[in-house]
């Protein structure tokens, strides 16, 4: 079967509550009192994660990835059993998100205003921006370097990428046109490898993300920003504020530690 159509599951062990209750109250060292996420019958929490090479990778039969380390790192310090599946389409996923087939997605998500209003968004997770991703031209034609080239022009994002938001601002800001061009099935990774290969012209793209697939198609031009450095985050279900709570709260323990900066240094 295909690795991107099966689930990859974590061999948690849950501690299973008396009750059917949504959330316990629970004391830490520090002496704050926060809500501690416990699904009914112990159920798991089923996380949609991007595949890209810095969200969710396999190198070698082995699943790696910065958010995926990291929420496997919070799953196993909280004793909650986490179920991920794998997906391509961040169209696909966001519709499961709403349709209450995944808890929570994790992928490379601005916390846009257009997000926000759709979602619910934990706490930032780590800094990036969008960037054009662009072919070098062997003839010595140059790389578009500002915005304003592209107006008239075309560019590629993943179908259902929060980086149309961007777009559409810029489009605005620019008062003229570009054509953005959003094909199904493709992912934010796919399209810079086909932009390498020549296959699409230009595509936008994370930073962190183009940085990786630069490092193995030196072809690739990344250095042109689309956006601003902005918040990088992980979309819960409408109306699970209960889950939302303890993800802000472990996520905030969780980058105060020394593995937290071992994955940056690594990932970021």
């Amino acid at each position: 079967m295909s690795k991107t159509r099966v689930a990859v599951s974590l061999a948690f062990i849950i501690i299973i509550l008396g009750g059917t209750g949504l959330m316990r109250r629970c004391i830490h060292d520090s002496g704050e009192i926060v809500n501690e996420y416990v699904k009914p019958g112990g159920d798991t929490i089923a996380v949609a994660i991007e595949m890209s090479p810095l969200t969710y990778t396999m190198h070698n039969d082995t699943a790696e990835g910065f958010d995926y380390n990291m929420l496997r790192a919070i799953a196993l310090q909280h004793h909650v059993t986490v179920e991920f599946f794998p997906v391509a389409s961040l169209e696909d996923a966001f519709h499961g998100l709403n349709d209450g087939k995944y808890d929570m997605l994790v992928a490379s998500l601005p916390a846009t205003r257009t997000l926000k209003q759709h979602f619910p968004l934990t706490d930032p997770i780590y800094l990036d921006k969008q960037v054009l991703v662009q072919r070098v031209d062997c003839t010595g034609k140059a790389p578009v370097r500002s915005q304003e080239q592209l107006i008239g022009d075309s560019v590629w994002v993943a179908e259902g990428s929060p980086y149309n938001t961007r777009l559409r601002n810029m489009i605005r800001e620019l008062g003229d046109t570009i054509v953005v061009i959003a094909e199904p099935g493709y992912s934010s990774e796919h399209l810079a490898i086909r932009t390498a290969l020549g296959e699409v012209k230009q595509a936008v793209v994370n930073e962190a993300v183009a940085r990786h697939i630069a490092e193995q198609y030196p072809c690739l031009d990344i250095s042109t920003p689309i956006s601003f450095t902005q918040f990088q985050v992980w979309a819960v279900a409408p109306g699970d504020s209960v889950l939302l709570d303890s993800l802000n709260h472990w996520v905030r323990e969780f980058k105060d530690t020394p593995e937290y900066r071992s994955l940056a240094d690594k990932y970021l």
